[in-house]
């Protein structure tokens, strides 16, 4: 079934919406249901909030400290485990 909203404030706050599902609720804070908001052009994965574009910067960053490999992070771990 599908709704057709004329209100241009919901419409715009919908439409400004990111992620896999937003709640609805209804001015007296009742849960109405979940609006799952439709792919957009350069949104692969709309459930990250974030553009392709950006997606591929992220990858592409030759900054060595933002990606570590799983040994990397365990061993960080251990090492706050063990740490007096």
């Amino acid at each position: 079934m599908a709704v057709t909203i004329r209100d241009e404030n919901a419409v715009a706050a919908l439409a400004a919406t990111t992620g896999i599902e937003v709640e609805i609720r209804g001015p007296d804070g009742l849960l109405l249901g979940y609006f799952t908001p439709a792919p957009r052009p350069g949104m692969s994965f709309p459930e990250l909030g974030i553009s392709d574009e950006e997606m591929l910067r992220r990858v592409n960053d030759p900054d060595p400290t933002h990606w570590k490999t799983g040994e990397e992070v365990m061993a960080r771990l251990r090492s706050l485990r063990d740490a007096p």
